[in-house]
């Protein structure tokens, strides 16, 4: 299976911000991905989150996400898109899929042997989701540990894992979801996972650990080339 990835565009209308993040060009970046994915004939496009960034019109954030939802739609590799905490400042998750389409919503899928598990962690780590106006990149938790370990239990293929925030233990702890430690613990136990792909932290990063590879990806808004084909 090839996938094309990418993560952490954070369109917007404005030209740059935090110094580093190009906002409005990330849109043709996009464009740019599509065409690669395309060439390279992926069979799924993954964005790890994080499409838009926040406007002071909220019809603005609106209007960008649309755009987004237009370029994937224009393409004929089928996508999946993950929430980021920067889409969640904007949207609740019904509000964000209503937009981009439901069919972009991830769910588990199983495919030649592999399953794709995509996990979320836009939530602060007392349980409570974000929520519009109310999120924390340095806050973050994934409340799915159960479900995951009932997953890995019972699945025979290889497993590949995406979440938005950083899993990997070689990540700056900020970046990192909570209850990392346990969900790894979960990963590693079963023996069954090949890797772990995040966005989230801009600079990107590469480790292994017990035997996973953990891959987070560079931000979109911060390179000219931020996308990437991974075959598993």
């Amino acid at each position: 299976m090839r996938l094309g990835i990418y993560t952490d565009p954070h369109y917007s209308s404005q030209a740059v911000t935090c110094g580093v993040r190009y906002n409005s060009r990330s849109l043709e970046k996009i464009k740019a991905a599509y065409r690669y994915f395309e060439r390279m004939h992926c069979d799924l496009a993954v964005c790890l989150g994080d499409l838009i960034d926040k406007e002071s019109d909220r019809a603005l954030q609106t209007e960008n996400l649309r755009k987004v939802a237009g370029v994937i739609r224009a393409s004929t590799v089928p996508t999946v898109c993950l929430m980021g905490n920067h889409d969640a400042f904007a949207f609740t998750a019904d509000g964000f899929y209503r937009i981009l389409g439901a069919d972009l919503r991830p769910s588990d899928r199983v495919a030649d042997g592999r399953r794709l598990v995509f996990l979320d962690a836009c939530y602060f780590r007392n349980g409570v989701r974000y929520q519009p106006g109310d999120t924390d990149w340095t806050d973050t938790y994934c409340p799915f540990e159960a479900e995951l370990r009932k997953t890995v239990a019972s699945s025979d293929e290889n497993i590949y894992v995406f979440v938005h925030q950083n899993l990997d233990p070689a990540a700056e702890k900020r970046h990192r979801i909570a209850n990392a430690d346990g969900i790894n613990r979960i990963l590693s136990g079963c023996g069954k996972v090949k890797a772990v792909y995040q966005g989230h932290y801009h600079p990107g990063c590469r480790s292994v650990w017990n035997g996973i590879r953990y891959v987070t990806f560079p931000a979109v808004c911060e390179s000219d080339d931020a996308f990437f084909v991974e075959e598993i």
